[in-house]
């Protein structure tokens, strides 16, 4: 009896002692599933795929944003140079005319009558050094133009010093003078006016040294039609520019309704129309290759330091214009055949090819620039004004004659 009650002793406490062990392990295990619970409820869950990509998405939204923004504000601080570069111009005409009583002409020609224009063209319109046949007897016939004349004004005395104005500015001695950059004719925004991208005059015809700083502004000759005043009664020509006297030997003036011509000036106070009424200098850009002579800064040519034919007459009807025929200019075959007319159109700089490379003349270009929708203008009063692109063709004529008595209204 003993011993059976030893055994049942015995087995009730093995039994406790296993009913122990397996609540332990039940409270053991509760307390991990409680424990796991709290930390799956206290902890962050990730995200999804779903909202990674959504993040992504707006982070990649706001930084174009930013980038927009920036390139706008990058814009605006070099248009702001630009204008305020005219503005300086402005003032140096305003005083030049104080002293002169006149602005400047667009340059000093110096030579009477052009037989190469074949009693056609007038002088100014045809480069006989860039075609290689100017001669000791016969030399080049274009010496300074209207930025020269304006350096003193300018505060580059030191400059005109360099220039003999007594030489043809193509002469040896004026080379380092017309190869310095001028920090007031650069506008910022135009990538092709740099210190690499020089002008030579000549390529063509294999001259390589006669070399040229870029500008991007030009004095304004005038927006009229193809053609010399008064004509004849075959061909007259009732809205052309006047050169009065004998084409192939005794003509020694060209001017337009604008406000400069060849050997020609006139005062602000042959501004009929009214100086706040009538640009003086237009925007121009700088050419894409060195066979491009637009926008050089100390050469007197339409194209290089000046617009003419843009309006309701030219084909280079607005600013900025897209017409292929918009820029006629002697070089415009070579360039056309060293880049090719796709690339000057992608560029936004095309050019007029004729039928005949020797009747290439420096004869019409309009006004243009890399700002976003317009170009700037100078106005006889010192004034600057952004033009949008899509001005009224008779009104941007209108602002570029100085005596047609045509008021502009509701442009600026």
């Amino acid at each position: 009896m003993a011993g059976a009650t030893v055994c049942r002793t015995t087995r009730r406490s093995l039994l406790f002692h296993k009913l122990s062990l397996v609540a332990r392990t039940c409270e053991s295990r509760m307390k991990g599933a409680a424990m796991t619970h709290v930390g799956h409820s206290s902890c962050r869950r990730g995200f999804t795929l779903l909202e990674l990509l959504v993040a992504i998405a707006i982070i990649g939204i706001l930084l174009s944003l930013l980038l927009v923004g920036i390139q706008y504000s990058r814009e605006a601080m070099r248009r702001t140079v630009c204008q305020n570069n005219l503005r300086q111009i402005g003032i140096a005409l305003s005083q030049y005319a104080s002293r002169i009583r006149s602005y400047p002409p667009v340059v000093i020609w110096t030579r009477r009558g052009e037989p190469l224009g074949r009693g056609i063209v007038p002088i100014g319109v045809v480069d006989r050094f860039t075609v290689g046949i100017d001669t000791p007897a016969d030399p080049d016939p274009i010496h300074a133009n209207w930025v020269i004349m304006l350096l003193p004004f300018l505060e580059e005395g030191n400059l005109l010093e360099q220039f003999d104005v007594r030489l043809p500015v193509s002469h040896e001695k004026n080379a380092k003078a017309r190869t310095q950059n001028l920090p007031v004719f650069r506008c910022p925004s135009d990538s092709f006016n740099r210190s690499d991208n020089l002008f030579l005059r000549g390529l063509q015809v294999g001259r390589t040294s006669n070399s040229y700083a870029r500008g991007n502004y030009g004095i304004n000759v005038g927006p009229d039609d193809d053609c010399v005043r008064p004509g004849d009664e075959e061909h007259p020509c009732p809205n052309g520019f006047f050169a009065p006297k004998d084409l192939l030997t005794e003509n020694e003036q060209v001017w337009g309704s604008g406000l400069a011509g060849v050997n020609k000036s006139f005062g602000p106070h042959q501004v009929i129309d009214g100086l706040s009424q009538t640009v003086i200098v237009d925007e121009l850009r700088a050419g894409v290759h060195a066979l491009d002579p637009r926008g050089v800064w100390a050469l007197g040519q339409v194209g290089s330091s000046a617009t003419a034919r843009h309006g309701r007459f030219g084909d280079a009807g607005r600013p900025n214009h897209t017409n292929s025929r918009g820029e006629e200019f002697m070089g415009c075959t070579a360039l056309r055949e060293a880049v090719g007319s796709g690339y000057l159109a992608s560029q936004g700089m095309p050019c007029y090819q004729p039928f005949v490379r020797e009747i290439e003349i420096n004869a019409q270009a309009g006004a243009r620039s890399m700002h976003p929708g317009g170009v700037n203008a100078l106005m006889c009063d010192g004034s600057v004004h952004f033009i949008a692109n899509e001005i009224d063709v008779e009104a941007w004529h209108a602002l570029h004659t100085r005596d047609s008595q045509d008021l502009v209204e509701g442009v600026f």
